[in-house]
């Protein structure tokens, strides 16, 4: 009993641990989820063990906890436009699940250092895209604006001023207004800077992308 006690705590921590970081970085799924999962599949691998004691086939319970947590994971998945969130928060549920099962089979040590470099592995990925937002990258903008040719024009001129290049532009017409798509070549900064240059036309109705 004293042993199903701490893999119960462990599985605690280390999820807990797993969904601070999450949800510390607002994103879903973030500490009490991450916990109730990884405290899930130590139960479920626990319950797995007994049963193969009594004869049964232990890898039954193993297999539907992936299984049960792909849906978890699935539900995470987001997509916004031409854009897909939630990969990495799927991803963590999934290994969230891992860490319990682990855990529950009695792997401590492993269970242990696989979320520390989990940890140790988000926190360099976050400080790699802080530099990578200062490179240059292709990205596509899109715009709602007036039906005018002078007006999508006088738009491309603000990008150019701000130093961005661009490779592709198309228009199409909805409504009673043009829809344009522009790909180019900029930065985090860039984009700041066009979108606060260009939505101060009157033309301009919206801009994303």
């Amino acid at each position: 009993m004293e042993q199903i006690i701490v893999k119960i705590l462990l599985a605690l921590i280390l999820g807990g641990v797993m969904g601070l970081e999450r949800q510390y970085n607002d994103k879903p799924a973030g500490y009490a989820t991450n916990s109730i999962i990884c405290v899930g599949a130590t139960l479920f691998t626990i319950l797995s063990l007994y049963m193969g004691e009594m004869g049964g086939d232990p890898g039954r319970i193993a297999a539907q906890i992936v299984s049960g947590v792909g849906f978890l994971g699935a539900g995470a998945i987001l997509r916004e436009g031409n854009k897909i969130s939630g990969l990495t928060t799927a991803a963590g549920v999934w290994l969230v699940a891992a860490i319990g099962m682990t855990i529950g089979y009695g792997q401590y040590l492993l269970a242990s250092v696989s979320c520390a470099l989990i940890l140790l592995m988000q926190l360099g990925v976050r400080r790699m895209l802080v530099l990578v937002e200062h490179l240059r990258q292709y990205d596509s903008l899109y715009l709602t604006c007036a039906p005018q040719w002078s007006v999508v024009h006088t738009i491309c001129q603000e990008i150019e001023k701000q130093k961005v290049k661009i490779l592709k532009k198309e228009v199409t017409k909805q409504d009673s207004h043009f829809v344009v798509e522009i790909v180019a070549t900029f930065t985090a900064h860039d984009f700041q800077q066009v979108t606060k240059r260009v939505l101060e036309m009157p033309e301009v109705y919206s801009l994303y992308k």
